[in-house]
């Protein structure tokens, strides 16, 4: 295995893609295997992503506002 794979590997398991569907599938064996334990997984599910939901709405707002302020500042800038 060469350095290529091996990071091709790792980008691919640190992918939010890949993440998302462990997570899923991780809280879908708990609920099959436990189903005592199947209302505090669905809980705990919507807090997470009540949690990333926010996040994210946040970062995409301050990415949009620097973005904005960004094309602001190059329009204002003098042309040499």
């Amino acid at each position: 295995m060469n350095a290529t794979t091996v990071r091709s590997f790792l980008t691919r398991i640190s992918s939010r893609k890949f993440l998302t569907t462990l997570a899923v599938e991780v809280a879908a064996l708990i609920v099959l295997f436990a189903p005592d334990q199947a209302d505090t997984v669905t809980a705990a599910v919507e807090h997470v992503a009540a949690i990333v939901s926010m996040t994210l709405a946040a970062l995409g707002y301050v990415s949009a506002e620097a973005r904005l302020d960004g094309q602001a500042l190059d329009d204002d800038a003098p042309a040499y």
